[in-house]
């Protein structure tokens, strides 16, 4: 019900909304697995992606190369429809929840089992209850968990939800953050630095910051308004730049800053002041990635992706993702700037190309010609440096070529002969500003 009534909004949203067509989303290669993909993440180093795949005693552990989709080795594992894992700091082991079990795992070939922690071991007498997402400090060895369930003696609905810390090494349970309420926590995230844990819930939602030096509730700051309070809570990030600051997503009916309510906001825990991003934009409000040193925000919703610049608080880019590119779950690669996407038992990797934005911005500095090219890529620049530096990348982020050359006459050519069909990034250092360019081989 939930995605139905996100889909009517933005399906109703879209048809004032002026898609922005300055950059593109690139598909990269795209695949079918052996059943629906629970949860993935990259691991340390981002050069392979550990997924849960499948459901029942169909369900596999799997560790995927990223480069190109194919299964690197994989472990036989129950797989409950809410199935989630999250990696400990070094990424070595990763902490998976399970249905009303979370258990700790060594990130090795048979995906060892370490100690456990259940709900078998606060659970109360006739509540149906199971785990629904984690969370994992980076400082202490700590699960944090949300659980949803109901009673199942009362004949209506009742939900009940939960916040609750475990020690994943020795599986015991350390505290319940909140009691069981009438709340489905929909997101929950750490600070970078492990200072704060927050949550969001759907309904009469609220952004929850506790302490965890304490583990004391500091924040409980409303979202809905009272003549309206039914909301859908989606995610939330902790700044690195500003550890004050929390990003979080969703549709919230008190309104912030004008009349859309499904948007991204930011909250400072120092003034409690609530911001919303772009607020002149229409957009989907769901997962949130940080891109450029926080400068932009891709943010996946039902049916379309957006961009958000920071730094004009803008979009830059909104639209459907093309064919084969999947974004129920998205992940992305920062070392080599590509996303990996999921939907369903679909997998794909997809690039975000702001090339026609960039040459906007710079095509009275560098031009560019021909491009599409046969071979030879003309180069005419205005710079002012003594030295001019550029390299190629392909698709995967690897860097096929690097030089540094002499400024003679403000130009230079550059060789894609040696180079198979396809699409390329040139990246050109001029003047201290590295611009970065889509080239397009043709046979």
């Amino acid at each position: 019900m939930k995605n139905v009534l996100l889909t009517l909004l933005l399906t109703t949203m879209l048809t004032g909304a002026n898609l922005l067509k300055s950059a593109e989303i690139i598909p990269v290669w795209n695949k079918t697995v052996e059943g629906k993909i629970s949860d993935m993440e990259f691991l340390k180093g981002q050069n392979e992606i550990l997924m849960l795949v499948g459901e029942g005693a169909n369900g596999q552990i799997q560790r995927r190369n990223p480069e190109n989709g194919d299964l690197i080795f994989s472990y036989p594992e129950f797989i409950s429809d809410l199935a989630k894992f999250a990696l400990t700091p070094d990424s070595m082991r990763f902490v998976q929840i399970n249905g009303i079990d979370g258990v700790l795992r060594n990130n090795d070939e048979n995906f060892t089992k370490g100690n456990t922690f259940s709900l078998q071991q606060i659970q109360e007498d006739n509540l149906i209850i199971y785990f629904t997402s984690i969370a994992v400090d980076p400082i202490r060895p700590y699960a944090y968990v949300t659980t949803y369930g109901w009673n199942k003696n009362i004949n209506n609905y009742a939900p009940r939800g939960k916040v609750i810390a475990y020690n994943y090494e020795t599986g015991e349970h350390i505290k319940d953050l909140t009691p069981y309420g009438n709340y489905e926590y929909t997101a929950i995230e750490v600070s970078h630095d492990g200072k704060y844990l927050a949550t969001l819930n759907d309904n009469k939602a609220y952004l929850k910051v506790w302490d965890l030096e304490t583990m004391e509730l500091i924040i409980n700051e409303p979202l809905f308004d009272d003549s309206d309070d039914w909301c859908f809570a989606e995610d939330i990030y902790f700044s690195k730049v500003n550890p004050n600051i929390i990003y979080y997503s969703g549709l919230f009916t008190k309104r912030v800053d004008g009349d859309i309510p499904n948007s991204i906001f930011y909250y400072n825990l120092d003034s409690k002041i609530k911001k919303k991003i772009a607020k002149d934009d229409f957009y989907g409000g769901r997962k949130l990635i940080f891109l450029e040193n926080e400068t932009k925000i891709f943010n996946s919703s039902v049916g379309r992706i957006g961009v958000i610049d920071l730094q004009t608080d803008k979009l830059e880019y909104y639209g459907a993702p093309p064919k084969q590119v999947y974004i129920d779950i998205v992940r992305y690669n920062k070392f080599n700037n590509y996303f990996i996407g999921s939907s369903n038992n679909n997998l794909s990797k997809f690039i975000y190309d702001r090339q026609s934005y960039i040459e906007s911005e710079a095509e009275e500095v560098i031009n560019i010609s021909p491009n599409p090219t046969n071979g030879l890529v003309n180069v005419i620049l205005d710079c002012q440096s003594l030295n001019i530096s550029y390299q190629i990348n392909n698709t995967y982020g690897q860097n096929l070529e690097s030089k540094v050359i002499a400024n003679i006459n403000n130009s230079l050519v550059i060789n894609f002969n040696s180079y198979p069909v396809g699409i390329y990034y040139l990246t050109i250092e001029c003047n201290k500003l590295p611009k970065t360019y889509k080239i397009v081989k043709e046979g």
